[in-house]
C-alpha cells in the first residue's frame, strides 16, 4: 500500500508535469511569436548585419571631386573642400588633406595599387570675386599618409580640340594626361614617362591605365570636316590600348557592332584590362550596351542594356561590376502584378547569360564581386510587412544563393567594400545634413 507521503509525491509530480508541459506550450507560443517578430525585422540571431562603426558626418560641400577608395587599410574619400583617410578597421580619422587657398577639388582619380590619388583643382591664386576655372592644376598625395608628393599644371591649349572635359586617369603606377594629347608621368614622383601616338584624326578622351596597357576612348573622324565642341563633326568613338612603357599604340577598334557609337555617347569604363566600357545611346541611359575587347583589341559581342534578361542598370556605378571574363549586373523586367528583380552573369567573350538569379520584388541597390561571390543588397518591398534591407550572398560561378541577412539599419550606398569581414558603404551623397562617409556592418 502506498503511504500518504508517496500518494502526495505522486500526485505533486503529476501536478508539475502538467505544468511543464503547459510551461513548454507557453515557451513554444513565444518562442514562435518572437521569431516571426524577429524574422520580419530581420533581428534573427546569426542572420542579420549590424553596424559596427560610422564615420562622423562630414559638412557641407558640393559634389565635385566626390569619390572613395579602399587602399590596402585606409579607407579614402574625396570631396570639394578635403580629402580624407579613415582606418578601415575602426573607422577612425587618419589624415586630411585641403587644397591650398579657396581652391576646391574638380576630379578625383585613384591608383589604389601605388596608393596614390591623383586631384585636380582650381587655381587657389584667383581673387574670390572671379569666375572659377576648375582643373588648372593635378597633384598626387599619398594614401598611407594624405601627403602631396608632387603638383603640376595641366597644360591648355584652345586650338587643340579635346572631348573630355576631366583629362586625368590613374593606375598601373601611371598618372595619364589627355590635356594635348595623351601623355603619361610617374604616378608617385611626376616625372614624364611618354607622349602616346595617338592615331591620325583622333582625340582621346577618357583614359584607364593598367600594368600590361593604357586604355583609352578615342573621337576618330575626317580631319576635312569643321571641328565641333573638341572632335571632327560625325566622330565615331574607338577603343584604343597604348604600351604602358612607351606609349606606342598597341591597337585602335572602333565601337559598334554593325552600326558605329557617336563620340558624343554617354560612357563610364567598368575594367581596364580587359577594356570594358558602357555607352548610352542616349540621355538618359536607358538604350545602350557593354563593349569589351580582347586583349588584341578584337571586340566581344556587345552586351544589350535591354534583352530577355530586363533593363540592366547601367546608370550606377554599383549596378554592375566585372571579373575580366564576366559581366555581372543587376536588372529588372515586368511580369504579371509588377516589376521583378534579378541578378544576371554574362560572358564578354560571347555576350550570352550564363545565368539569372531571381530577387523577387525587392529592387537591387547595389552589388560587390569579391573572392569568387556576389554580394547583393536588396531593397524589399514596400508590401512587406516592415521594409528593409537584405544581403544576398551568390555563388559567382553558378548564381546559386549562398546566405541571406537582414541589415538593422537603413543602407545608403554608392560604392561597396569588403574588409577583413566588414562589409563597408560608402555614401558619396550631398544630402543636407550630409550622411557618415562610411558605414560598416558585420555579421551578427
Amino acid at each position: 500500500m502506498a503511504t500518504r507521503t508517496d500518494v502526495d509525491v505522486s500526485h505533486r509530480r503529476g501536478g508539475i508535469g502538467r505544468m511543464l508541459v503547459a510551461g513548454g506550450a507557453a515557451v513554444a507560443l513565444i518562442g514562435s511569436i518572437t521569431a516571426g517578430c524577429l524574422a520580419i525585422t530581420g533581428r534573427f540571431p546569426g542572420d542579420s548585419m549590424d553596424i559596427a562603426w560610422e564615420t562622423p558626418a562630414d559638412g557641407n560641400a558640393s559634389k565635385q571631386g566626390n569619390g572613395a577608395w579602399l587602399a590596402g587599410d585606409t579607407l579614402v574619400r574625396s570631396r570639394s573642400d578635403a580629402v580624407t583617410g579613415y582606418d578601415a578597421g575602426t573607422g577612425e580619422r587618419t589624415w586630411q588633406y585641403r587644397p591650398p587657398g579657396r581652391s576646391e577639388i574638380c576630379l578625383a582619380e585613384a591608383d589604389v595599387d601605388s596608393s596614390v590619388l591623383l586631384v585636380t583643382r582650381d587655381d587657389d591664386t584667383r581673387p574670390a570675386s572671379s569666375q572659377r576655372e576648375l582643373c588648372t592644376t593635378v597633384a598626387a598625395i599619398d594614401l598611407k599618409n594624405g601627403r602631396e608628393m608632387w603638383r603640376a599644371p595641366i597644360p591648355t591649349d584652345d586650338d587643340k580640340p579635346r572631348f573630355e572635359p576631366n583629362p586625368v586617369a590613374a593606375g598601373g603606377g601611371l598618372a595619364v594626361l589627355a590635356d594635348q594629347g595623351l601623355r603619361a608621368v610617374d604616378i608617385r614622383t611626376g616625372a614624364p614617362r611618354w607622349t602616346a601616338a595617338v592615331p591620325k584624326n583622333c582625340v582621346p578622351g577618357k583614359a584607364a591605365p593598367a600594368q600590361r596597357h593604357v586604355a583609352a576612348l578615342l573621337a576618330c573622324g575626317d580631319p576635312d570636316k569643321p571641328w565641333s565642341d573638341g572632335t571632327p563633326v560625325g566622330a565615331e568613338l574607338h577603343a584604343a590600348a597604348f604600351d604602358p612603357s612607351t606609349g606606342a599604340l598597341l591597337w585602335s577598334t572602333p565601337f559598334g557592332d554593325r552600326e558605329p557609337v557617336s563620340h558624343s555617347a554617354g560612357t563610364s569604363v567598368l575594367s581596364a584590362d580587359p577594356l570594358v566600357v558602357a555607352a548610352s545611346t542616349s540621355s538618359n541611359s536607358e538604350h545602350g550596351a557593354f563593349h569589351s575587347f580582347d586583349k588584341d583589341g578584337r571586340p566581344n559581342p556587345p552586351i544589350d542594356y535591354n534583352g530577355a534578361y530586363g533593363t540592366l542598370d547601367a546608370k550606377r556605378p554599383l549596378g554592375t561590376t566585372t571579373d575580366g571574363t564576366r559581366l555581372y549586373a543587376l536588372s529588372g523586367y515586368y511580369k504579371k502584378g509588377g516589376t521583378r528583380h534579378r541578378a544576371v552573369a554574362f560572358d564578354l567573350a560571347t555576350g550570352q547569360q550564363v545565368w539569372k538569379t531571381g530577387l523577387d520584388d525587392s529592387p537591387g541597390i547595389g552589388l560587390n564581386l569579391q573572392n569568387g561571390k556576389v554580394t547583393v543588397i536588396v531593397r524589399t518591398s514596400a508590401t512587406s510587412a516592415i521594409a528593409h534591407e537584405e544581403l544576398h550572398v551568390l555563388d559567382a560561378a553558378t548564381g546559386k544563393e549562398r546566405d541571406v541577412r537582414s541589415f538593422h539599419d537603413t543602407v545608403a550606398a554608392h560604392k561597396i567594400f569588403e574588409y577583413k569581414g566588414l562589409l563597408i558603404g560608402a555614401n558619396l551623397s550631398d544630402y543636407v545634413p550630409p550622411p557618415p562617409p562610411f558605414t560598416a556592418y558585420e555579421a551578427s
